[in-house]
């Protein structure tokens, strides 16, 4: 029987760790394939030296963008003792090397670039070239599957909805859920007890790839413009203009303004709009836009039916849904916010 061709990300795993087997006198044993946290799985490593035990954090495309991202969820995400993560990615240029040597992150690539770093071990392998193929991506982490993810973070209970539920939910096609519940199941994510119930797992690692895919891969499909304010007008201002506009609560508040209306003592430094393509124009008109690609406000196309917050809102305002607001503030400025976001509103949901 041929093999079952492997996962996007179990090829980058798996081609990445042919270095580490090369170590001499070396031998490497995957204890489990999904942790239930936020990492891809386990393996220790073995040699004269000891053993030492290595979580796997795949990140298939580490570019500058998910660059804070990625080193923010290893340094933050709890592991058990005496093991330490392991990045794995297709590629890590020499500038995101020293990077992440810098922030003493341990790495492993498919060109066969590494950094161990446990003493009495250390190996580092540098300025091997990019592979000539580009990775290719799961198709969970492309636009349909990341929002289907982002449902199924939204309320893990939809996992048991109907196919076309989720398909109007998500506002992707019919066709497409069965093939993404399939990689969720081979993926470790999604398993099916005896009486047909479906059951999400590993809810913590998939809430983190859903946030690197929603930057690097959906969001710039929602994307629409990006503006500043017209002299005189400031972002707090924002949600008291939408307040005094029928088509007001229409537009779905988030990013910095919306964490900023979630919590206290936080000042929002910028903003992130949905709203719908034909009210786009009238919106800005309203609210004071001016077009500019370094613009503190974004706007956004929202997605499916479920984008909105069905929790406590402003009077005379629609927050975009927490998760989606979270997923927006990443890097040092907003680190705190993001965590006080999580701890709120997202790990209750998530059943942590």
């Amino acid at each position: 029987m041929p093999r079952k061709p492997l996962l996007k990300d179990e090829q980058i795993i798996h081609d990445s760790i042919k270095t580490i087997r090369t170590i001499p006198q070396s031998k490497i044993e995957f204890m489990l394939q999904k942790v239930g946290g936020p990492f891809a799985g386990t393996f220790r490593l073995s040699g004269p030296w000891g053993d030492f035990h290595y979580y796997i954090k795949v990140v298939p495309k580490l570019t500058p963008t998910l660059a804070d991202l990625v080193i923010h969820q290893i340094k933050t995400s709890p592991a058990p003792q005496n093991s330490s993560p392991l990045l794995i990615s297709y590629y890590i240029s020499p500038q995101m090397a020293a990077l992440l040597k810098q922030k003493e992150i341990e790495y492993a690539d498919c060109a066969g670039n590494l950094y161990l770093n446990q003493m009495p071990l250390y190996i580092e392998i540098g300025g091997q070239k990019h592979p000539p193929k580009p990775p290719g991506t799961d198709r969970l982490f492309r636009p349909a599957g990341l929002k289907l993810i982002y449902l199924l973070l939204r309320n893990h209970q939809a996992i048991n909805a109907t196919y076309r539920a989720l398909a109007d939910d998500a506002g992707i096609a019919l066709g497409a859920i069965g093939d993404l519940f399939a990689e969720l199941e081979k993926r470790g994510n999604l398993t099916i007890d005896d009486s047909g119930e479906r059951h999400l797992n590993a809810i913590e690692e998939l809430l983190q790839r859903w946030q690197l895919g929603y930057l690097e891969t959906l969001r710039p499909k929602l994307f629409s413009q990006r503006c500043q304010l017209a002299p005189r007008y400031d972002i707090k201002q924002i949600p008291e203009q939408l307040q005094q506009l029928a088509d007001g609560k229409q537009i779905l508040l988030g990013g910095e303004l919306g964490a900023a209306l979630l919590t206290t003592g936080f000042q929002p430094q910028s903003a992130v709009l949905y709203l719908k393509p034909e009210l786009q124009l009238k919106m800005m008109l309203q609210l004071h836009l001016i077009p500019d690609p370094d613009g503190e406000i974004t706007l956004l196309q929202p997605f499916g039916q479920q984008c909105g917050w069905s929790g406590w809102q402003p009077d005379g305002l629609t927050l975009v849904d927490p998760l989606l607001t979270f997923a927006e503030l990443y890097g040092s400025a907003t680190d705190q916010v993001a965590d006080k976001l999580y701890r709120q509103y997202l790990s209750p949901r998530l059943g942590n």
